[in-house]
């Protein structure tokens, strides 16, 4: 493969940028490889892929890294659908990257399957550079996991949220808390769990609307109770609609929505959406006491990952 000609795009200071101790830097993007070994049933990489996972070779990799950090790139967003579907492969990659800009740093996206499967990779990789994890951690519900079918269970995110902490890399978990199976409980619960932990700064309120995506071609379409929350194609975006059998549920998802377009700071956004969820629910939200030291904001780019 061709190193990608870049020439025709914004410089690097258009895009998002990389922030770590509130310092904002330029970042860059590259692939190591395409489409995924696992066919997710709600994942649109799978109608277009099938399964299928290609390398990018590393020479082009690298190349293409160079010529961003030529431009000012001080971070590497590796875009991957999972960057360890080869681990072998990514391995090679970051230790070339590594050796030939010590200073550089980069963040990956892979599988909670993977975490577990590929521990021992993880501390080998923040040495190399890497500084924060996405992972599809998806639901609390091991329901609503099945008929995803994300190949982890909810007590599987407690096993790789040890093996990110055990090497030192932050965790920014993306969730699809929106699903025909979803229900008002499933998204009490998954704001409880997100408390727990003390994850809220490392959850965007966006992460909270995220709404499932059923394009042309899912999985999903074959589902055996697909006519009861099967609504009509939305050609324009690409999507079939759908409904949640409890109206509260698609009602809370547009609430979240604007809540998260509102922007503000993780605590207070979250603060917001567990107000509104447990009001929805006629519950009371959870009294959680003052913290008595602020917690540093974990590393992150500047436009929250969402897909």
């Amino acid at each position: 493969m061709p190193t990608p000609d870049r020439a025709g795009l914004p410089s690097l200071d258009r895009y998002a940028r990389y922030v770590d101790g509130g310092v904002a830097r330029l970042a860059g993007y590259v692939e190591a490889s395409r489409g995924c070994l696992h066919t997710c049933r709600h994942c649109p990489v799978v109608p277009v892929y099938g399964g299928r996972f290609f390398v990018v070779p590393a020479e082009t990799v690298l190349a293409d890294v160079r010529q961003q950090v030529a431009a000012g790139a001080e971070h590497i967003t590796f875009g991957d659908p999972d960057f360890l579907n080869g681990p072998g492969h990514a391995l090679k990659i970051a230790r070339a990257l590594h050796a030939e800009f010590p200073r550089l740093t980069f963040d990956f996206t892979t599988k909670v399957e993977h975490i577990q499967q590929h521990r021992a990779l993880f501390p080998e990789l923040r040495a190399l550079g890497a500084s924060f994890v996405i992972s599809a951690f998806e639901s609390v519900s091991d329901t609503v996991l099945t008929r995803l079918g994300k190949g982890h269970t909810a007590a599987d995110l407690d096993d790789a949220l040890a093996v990110l902490a055990g090497a030192g890399l932050p965790v920014q978990p993306t969730w699809l808390p929106f699903t025909p199976w979803t229900t008002l409980d499933d998204y009490l619960a998954l704001l409880a769990w997100i408390r727990r932990r003390d994850l809220m700064a490392h959850v965007p309120a966006v992460q909270l609307s995220i709404r499932l995506l059923v394009p042309p071609g899912s999985a999903l379409l074959s589902e055996p109770d697909a006519a009861d929350w099967l609504g009509p194609l939305d050609a324009a975006n690409f999507t079939w609609q759908w409904r949640n059998p409890d109206p509260c549920v698609d009602e809370l998802q547009r609430r979240v929505a604007a809540i998260a377009e509102a922007g503000g700071d993780a605590d207070t956004a979250f603060a917001a959406i567990e107000r509104l969820a447990y009001g929805l629910a006629g519950r009371r939200a959870p009294v959680t006491p003052p913290r008595t030291h602020a917690h540093p904001a974990p590393p992150r780019l500047t436009e929250d990952w969402f897909c």
